[in-house]
């Protein structure tokens, strides 16, 4: 199950890497568009900003699988299995609770159908549910890492295998 996360959430930490050089060529174009010829692309700034905190969402279980995400290693140094169990729990309880919010917050979107009120008109259900699914797979990495730490298997992956 531990490799099947991994894979999974390597392959999202990838979609993420894509998405944000999507960001950045929008960023580009808007600005070569409005340079040039004089015209704006409004939409861009919008996609720009789903795309982007979509990206940030799916790559959170990836880093933190990683050991990308910060920490204070002062503590682990003094109690290092003591250290990296407090914070998985408490890096549990605030996931869980952020991934709990995001999900009502996408199903609020879905049941009233809001949309994002501008040129787009996007409905919001479709970027708050990926954001939501990148904060409960955090959630679930967290647990992962505790059955990692449990049966004495590395904690963290080297990003370059």
């Amino acid at each position: 199950m531990i490799n099947a996360m991994d894979r999974f959430t390597r392959c999202l930490s990838l979609l993420s890497g894509v998405a944000l050089g999507a960001v950045a060529v929008f960023i580009v174009l808007e600005i070569v568009l409005r340079n040039l010829f004089g015209i704006s692309l409004h939409f861009l700034w919008e996609l720009g900003v789903f795309v982007h905190m979509s990206a940030v969402f799916l790559g959170l279980a990836w880093t933190l699988r990683t050991g990308g995400h910060i920490r204070v290693t002062l503590l682990k140094s003094v109690l290092p299995r003591g250290a990296e169990w407090l914070g998985l729990g408490l890096g549990f309880v605030i996931s869980l609770y952020v991934s709990s919010a995001l999900v009502q917050l996408c199903w609020s979107y879905f049941k009233s159908g809001r949309t994002s009120g501008s040129i787009t008109d996007t409905p919001l259900v479709y970027p708050s549910a990926i954001i939501a699914f990148g904060a409960c797979l955090l959630s679930l990495q967290i647990l992962m890492r505790a059955v990692c730490l449990l049966r004495n298997q590395p904690e963290e992956l080297d990003p370059s295998t």
